[in-house]
């Protein structure tokens, strides 16, 4: 909070954007936080943490300072107690000893911060509406307990930022039992921030001032401090601390006891945040703290965050802005770079100026030396300069410093883990204690803190080097003891002897952190933000994060994967159903060869608002039930998570239309239909979505009227819940829609770009509505009384005597002029757009065009036929004539709904037979007769049996039979014919019967039987064939003295040649012992 004068005005400047911003609740459904519990056990927070071995070994572990004000906290801006458990393990290796959270309590709701950006909502976590934990930024109070035990394991302490001065400023949000003026000091605001009455009695910014000094609000306060202790907080930062009077001061005859009371709640470590001004009691304040915190306390050191900001701002490390504590004593204060008001406010351009090398030059002045405990703000992701990204002072852009690249909730910028960030927290852990030293090593870009105990083992240096060059440290005096030592960054070494560094050097634009109490380790991360929630609407955006890791890569369980850099952004949920979770798996390797794995889970909702379970239920002020209401939709719906009840999550089982099924225009232009829908479970709220089959002949709207524009016949249908059902009403409308006795045409005149028509009852005073009236509206074609581009307004009935009208463009120009009277008119009538008079309108009464003919046409309508299989579906157009016919409207019949059904000229074959489609218009009729077969069934296998077929394989001796069967499925197919083949009849020959016979060949072939495109076979094997010999003669010449032979049967060739024998008269004869039936060469 700012509260000094000058910044006072930047403050009011934010809270005109808080006033005005509307606290309308899209959607933000809430889960209910756990009961408050008054009068808490009182737990010391000190003796649990630093009193119990296991977070002690912890704390040693990683090597983190015994008390909190030694260490260095880091301020997880924004970030939820989801995201804070997520990163704890390397916030403990970063050496941070503590993290300090956004406020916890129950908060402001706005419907802007459905988007959950940054803009216009990161400030409503300072509006408290009640003294109970749990808000939608950071989560519940379950989960704020699981996140302190979680801290605890890893040696951390928490440090909640607790909102005591103010409330809200819109008191209609404030929890019932809080709505009691008593409970808050007068409504009036702070006028002079130096006048200690009027800076603590006074409303800071519009929000509503807590009186401190009322005992029930003084008991409140307290046992949600001591509550929050006993959830696991181990210290506080009192926001806007000094708007609170010291317990010695006495206004308007009344003493508090609020600081003495509510500051003894169990915690180990508090401070306030106190900004500089010229009456705020500094020293005072920060005493207070201290004497009230067991292990030590104080307040921020603004001034000393000013100078520091300046030197880094303006690119100077000169040693003087590092060591100016004027308004307190180092030990009591809390120092920062920067902090969320400087950021987010805009403050001296520092969020475009100051970039992430110069914050960590910043860092290492503040956090190396001996002082109070070290605050290190986490910028939103890609914020700031190094990002080329801030608007100049308090939304001077109309957007701030904010980028919008995270949402709240999301962790922020890197820079916590930074290896130079996290070297100097290792230092200043290892250094409880010892002295400190700052000077400039050579010159003002060369900043160095020394810390020293009079022995190498205990000393130490860390050396901010902003400049362009290495900077070479031999000669540098120091008061180090003699030796050498480490950087823990680099590795790199200094070399000290007789109080003089002789030889080292430190990179350009770098920090080293020399000592020889160095550690090991980097902080590596991949990560998923969001990383809780619902997927609202259609799909979700997530945002892929990766810090010193490699080989990262991402799975979805909606079948999306691949690798990712950080910033890299995916959309999931667009294929989940409702209520479906998807899960988003991110992997990676650390800088030290560690696997880094992270499931996140999305719940999909399709309701699109902002992630409504995130959080704790949330009060609607009057202004978020206006706008429900105005939508048409249940406030509870939104805010409570475990009813979502939007109607894209709503199961519709019912949906029932009733209401009248004719209009005459004669007497009624508009008529109310009702929807009547029955949901699973039942109860919940479906929104209902209307439409209209001819919108020229009547339209519908959001709550079912209908209004009548000319004869014919319409059909309105209702719609409603996630599996879109509906129902439909036919109206037939007659009659010719009465004449209005008022309408005023107009050309617009030029340089306007809209025309609006102010029209009232000089007799009665009565008038159409508030000025500048009601916009006209322009013709899109020709009417009875004006062409397509005039401008038309039918005037309502404002009763008996003189009408008269204003032309205006509702923005300054009108006609007739300021302070004179309007137009008379009577009937209809025509402005020309620049005189101040109107004339009369002849209009032509249009004749109804009655209908001659209708057709039907479509695909495979032949001569009014169409044939159709059952299952398919043809869509059939009406074509009515003439093209001007007054009624167009078609409705469609069948004659036989179970043979063909017809939806909008739709036709559905149902099943075989006939019926009649008849299209009907103005009273005149065509028709189409529909013949529906049977579709065909295709088959879908076949498979084949027999006496010995076994696994798809037969054997037979040769010259045996066996017959097989075919069986077709499925049993209704419609080819069932079987064809059956041989692939070697030689071996089995098959018949058309399916009868196979063993051929006299022995070996292989395969029998198939084939039906409707599937076939299935059976391999079968032939034996047993007898032998069967062959004698060959031959009769060579007569000098033949032997004869030999070569043959090939049954396609083998003998080995060699065979002697033949003589058997007379010159012949030779040879018998081949078996030719197995098969060809011999």
């Amino acid at each position: 909070m700012k509260q000094s004068a000058t910044l006072a005005r930047l403050s009011k400047k934010t809270v005109a954007f808080l006033a005005a911003a509307t606290t309308l609740l899209a959607g933000l459904s809430l889960a209910t936080a756990a009961p408050q519990q008054a009068n808490a056990a009182t737990r010391d927070s000190y003796v649990d943490t630093i009193g119990n071995p296991t977070f002690e070994t912890a704390r040693q572990k990683y090597g983190l300072p015994k008390d909190m004000k030694d260490g260095a906290t880091l301020h997880a801006f924004e970030w939820s107690f989801k995201t804070i458990m997520e990163n704890i393990p390397d916030i403990a290796k970063a050496g941070y000893t503590s993290i300090q959270t956004e406020p916890i309590v129950k908060i402001k709701d706005n419907r802007k911060l459905g988007t959950g950006n940054w803009y216009l909502n990161w400030y409503y976590v300072y509006q408290p509406t009640d003294m109970s934990i749990g808000n939608y930024v950071v989560g519940s109070e379950d989960e704020f307990k699981e996140m302190c035990k979680m801290a605890h394991q890893y040696g951390l302490r928490i440090i909640v930022d607790s909102v005591s001065n103010h409330f809200t400023s819109d008191f209609d949000v404030i929890a019932k039992k809080w709505q009691n003026k008593a409970y808050f000091h007068e409504d009036k605001q702070i006028s002079d921030y130096n006048n200690r009455e009027d800076c603590t009695q006074h409303k800071l910014s519009g929000l509503w001032d807590l009186n401190t000094q009322d005992d029930t609000v003084t008991q409140g306060m307290a046992d949600l401090l001591k509550q929050t202790v006993a959830d696991g907080a181990d210290g506080f930062r009192y926001d806007a601390a000094k708007h609170i009077e010291l317990p010695d001061e006495v206004f308007g005859g009344k003493k508090s006891n609020y600081w003495n009371t509510i500051l003894k709640n169990g915690s180990q470590y508090q401070y306030g945040e106190v900004l500089e001004d010229a009456n705020v009691r500094e020293a005072d304040y920060a005493n207070l703290f201290n004497s009230n915190s067991p292990r030590g306390g104080g307040i921020t050191d603004s001034s000393y965050g000013h100078e520091v900001r300046n030197a880094v701002q303006f690119k100077n490390l000169g040693a003087s802005h590092f060591t100016s504590h004027s308004k307190v004593t180092e030990d009591k204060s809390v120092n920062w770079v920067e902090s969320h008001d400087n950021f987010s406010n805009g403050e001296a351009n520092i969020p475009q100026e100051l970039s992430d090398e110069w914050i960590k030059y910043g860092w290492a002045g503040v956090t190396a030396q001996k002082n109070g405990m070290s605050l290190f703000f986490d910028r939103p992701y890609k914020d700031g300069g190094t990002y080329g990204t801030g608007g100049k002072g308090t939304y001077g852009n109309g957007s701030g410093p904010f980028t919008e690249n995270s949402k709240l909730g999301d962790a922020g910028s890197d820079l916590w883990k930074d290896p130079e960030v996290v070297a100097v927290n290792h230092f200043r852990n290892a250094m409880v204690g010892e002295d400190s030293n700052v000077s400039n090593c050579g010159d003002d870009n060369c900043l160095m803190v020394e810390r020293y105990a009079g022995s190498a083992a205990q000393d130490g240096m860390v050396v901010a080097n902003a400049n362009g060059a290495e900077k070479n440290l031999a000669g540098q005096s120091t008061k180090l003891a003699n030796g050498t030592y480490a950087d823990e960054v680099t590795g790199s070494t200094i070399t000290v002897s007789g109080g003089k560094v002789t030889s080292g050097s430190v990179k350009a634009k770098s920090i080293a952190a020399f000592s020889n109490k160095t550690r090991s380790g980097k902080v590596s991360t991949a990560e998923a933000y969001p990383n809780k929630g619902t997927i609202p609407g259609e799909s979700k955006l997530i945002t892929l994060r990766s810090y010193q890791a490699s080989d990262t890569t991402y799975t979805t369980s909606d079948g999306q994967s691949g690798s990712y850099k950080d910033g890299d952004t995916i959309k999931i949920g667009a294929k989940a159903k409702s209520d479906e979770v998807v899960t988003v798996t991110v992997k990676g390797t650390g800088a030290d060869g560690e696997a880094i794995k992270h499931t996140y889970s999305y719940t999909k909702y399709g309701d699109p608002t902002y992630d409504p379970n995130d959080g704790t239920e949330s009060p609607c002020d009057k202004d978020c039930q206006a706008w429900f209401k105005k939508n048409n939709l249940d406030p509870d719906c939104y805010i409570n998570s475990r009813e979502p009840c939007h109607w894209r999550n709503v199961n519709v089982t019912g949906i029932k239309v009733s209401g009248p099924t004719s209009m005459d225009l004669g007497s009624t232009q508009s008529v109310q239909l009702k929807a009547d829908v029955t949901t699973n479970p039942a109860g919940k709220r479906a929104n209902v979505t209307w439409t209209s089959s001819d919108t020229s002949v009547a339209t519908v709207d959001s709550t079912g009227k209908v209004s009548g524009l000319k004869a014919g016949t319409v059909k309105i249908t209702a719609t409603a819940g996630t599996n879109q059902q509906s129902d439909s009403i036919t109206i037939k409308i007659t009659g010719v829609k009465p004449e209005l006795s008022n309408v005023i045409y107009a050309t617009k005149p030029a340089g306007w770009d809209k025309v609006y028509a102010y029209v009232y009852n000089d007799t009665t005073s009565k008038n159409n509505g508030k000025w500048p009236g009601v916009a006209m509206t322009q013709l899109t074609a020709d009417d009875s009384c004006a062409k397509a581009g005039t401008y038309k307004y039918e005037v309502p009935d404002l009763g008996e005597g003189t009408y008269r009208v204003i032309f205006t463009n509702g923005s300054g120009s009108q006609t007739p002029g300021a302070s004179q009277p309007g137009i008379e008119f009577s009937g209809k009538v025509s402005w020309d757009g620049t005189s101040a008079a109107v004339s009369a309108v002849n209009c032509n009464t249009p004749q109804p065009v009655p209908v001659s003919s209708v057709s039907i046409s479509g695909s495979g309508v032949s001569n009014g036929k169409l044939s159709l299989k059952s299952g398919a579906s043809v869509q059939l157009t009406a074509t009515v004539n003439p093209s001007n016919a007054t009624d167009k409207t078609v409705s469609w019949t069948s004659s036989n709904d179970s043979v063909a059904k017809v939806s909008d000229g739709k036709v559905t074959a149902m099943k075989a037979g006939t019926a009649t489609i008849t299209a009907t218009a103005g009273g005149k009729t065509a028709s189409v007769v529909v013949t529906v077969a049977d579709a065909p069934v295709p088959v879908s296998s076949v498979s084949i049996s027999g006496d010995g077929v076994k696994d798809g394989r037969l054997s037979l001796k040769s010259g045996a039979s066996v017959q097989l069967t075919a069986t077709v499925n499925p049993s209704n197919a419609t080819d069932r014919k079987v064809t059956w083949t041989s692939s070697d009849s030689s071996v089995a020959n098959v018949m058309g019967t399916g009868v196979v016979t063993a051929g006299s060949k022995a070996g292989t072939a395969t029998i198939k039987a084939t039906a409707g495109g599937k076939s299935a076979s059976v391999q079968v094997t032939v034996t047993g064939v007898p032998k069967q010999p062959m004698t060959v003669w031959y009769k060579p010449d007569s000098s033949w003295k032997t004869a030999k032979v070569h043959y090939q049967a049954n396609g083998k060739w003998t080995g060699s040649a065979q002697r033949m024998t003589l058997y007379r008269n010159g012949w030779y004869r040879y018998t081949i012992p078996d030719t197995a039936g098969g060809q011999v060469r």
